[in-house]
């Protein structure tokens, strides 16, 4: 208990005068913060929002035309046209055009059958589709190979679609023949069938998909308004929060802070984009030249580089984000020439990345591990700082490359 005749040295008393500051927070940003994601979710309540199987039973329910919902087949219907739109056409049991105005027949959801997380059959017309759900998770050894294994003996001669459910910019599948799709893909779908179907859907049940949609949104997705917020308050209270983040944050949030403020404090970089465990940014100069793609109010997000943090790993990777509808094929064509020539840059090229590619959150280059350490023994600042500033250096170089190829891209398709 903190009195008045405790003493404190002078910098705890600078750390002591910066919570303080944040506790009072004099310029509101943080109690606009609260209010927008503090108000009740009966997800965050039930303390299952970041819960993978629970996410699973949720989409097993509203996809299931017989569950209580009372919506038969129209959730599963929105989600499968999607998929199917997303997926490449070999990868695609059946073209959107065959399912729509069709009524599916003999339609079964099931969970953890084969330990898969979701698995979709329909007898009229013949499909399977298989999801895989990474929420924080990442993928197990060979845990794709054996799904497909089990769907191939007891689905025989029926073509099945395989989807990799992540988080956006989360890991993509080892396995070529999957799909990947976000949340952020399912918060769009449902947040369409709500808007359309506003009228027809129960009250109990828009209640119960508008928590959920709460959810994703504000946890899964990027926001632009909270971001700014977010910016706004690390801004102002970065003594405060690196403290904390130091004293109680997970050790991945404590060593995403530190790898930040290494980029940070070198002038060859700036930032772009950040969310959960990842910081993306891009060579300052980019800014001059890489054209105003993109969905937000900084458009040139749409490709960077990015340095992400779990629990056991430091790592990088050059992603794509998607961008508007009018520049989308732009995009698309930059972003799969990028990719074909990846190992011209030095970097690896992605493992699953003979499928077209679509406007979404995609991998430009392979994942590279740059520390490991095991639960629990994450690296000291030292070497942590030495590492990223070494990468960082290896790194400039071949973005230097990349920029060649990718300058020349961009210029061509302004002209157009």
């Amino acid at each position: 208990m903190i009195t008045e005749a405790t003493t404190f040295s002078a910098q705890q008393a600078e750390q002591l005068a910066a919570l303080e500051n944040l506790v009072v927070d004099q310029d509101g940003a943080l109690a606009e913060l609260e209010s927008r994601i503090g108000r009740f979710n009966i997800f965050d309540a039930l303390g299952i929002a970041r819960a993978e199987i629970k996410h699973s039973n949720f989409l097993a329910f509203i996809l299931d035309p017989a569950e209580s919902h009372g919506q038969g087949q129209l959730f599963l219907r929105a989600l499968l046209m999607d998929l199917l739109k997303t997926a490449p056409k070999e990868a695609r049991p059946l073209s959107p055009i065959d399912l729509d105005g069709i009524d599916l027949r003999g339609v079964e959801i099931k969970r953890e059958w084969r330990r898969i997380d979701l698995l979709i059959t329909c007898q009229d017309p013949k499909f399977v589709v298989v999801i895989e759900n990474k929420v924080d998770s990442g993928e197990h050894s060979k845990q794709l190979e054996h799904y497909e294994e089990a769907i191939e003996q007891h689905y025989p001669g029926t073509k099945p679609l395989y989807v990799f459910l992540t988080l956006p910019g989360g890991d993509e599948p080892s396995r070529e023949n999957w799909v990947q799709y976000t949340y952020e893909s399912i918060h769009r779908v449902l947040t369409r069938v709500r808007e359309t179907y506003r009228n027809a859907i129960g009250d109990d049940v828009q209640a119960f998909l508008n928590h959920y949609l709460d959810l994703i949104g504000s946890r899964f997705m990027n926001n632009e308004e909270i971001d700014k917020l977010c910016q706004r308050i690390y801004t102002t209270h970065r003594q405060a929060l690196d403290l904390i983040w130091e004293r109680v944050g997970s050790p991945a949030s404590g060593l995403l802070a530190e790898v930040m403020n290494i980029v940070k404090d070198d002038t060859r970089w700036s930032e772009v984009d950040r969310w959960r465990n990842v910081f993306a940014f891009v060579p300052t100069k980019w800014l001059d030249w890489l054209p105003p793609f993109g969905l937000r109010s900084e458009p040139r997000g749409w490709i960077y580089l990015q340095l992400g943090v779990d629990e056991t790993a430091l790592y990088y990777n050059v992603d794509g984000a998607p961008v508007k509808d009018k520049d989308a094929a732009k995009r698309n064509e930059i972003v799969a020439k990028l990719i074909e020539k990846s190992t011209d840059f030095g970097f690896k090229r992605p493992r699953s990345r003979n499928q077209e590619v679509k406007n979404i959150y995609c991998r430009v280059t392979a994942s590279e591990r740059i520390l490991s350490w095991t639960e629990g023994n994450e690296p000291d600042a030292d070497r942590l700082r030495g590492e990223v500033k070494k990468i960082l250096d290896g790194l400039y170089p071949k973005l230097d490359i990349l920029a060649a190829v990718l300058k020349p891209l961009c210029e061509a398709n302004e002209s157009e």
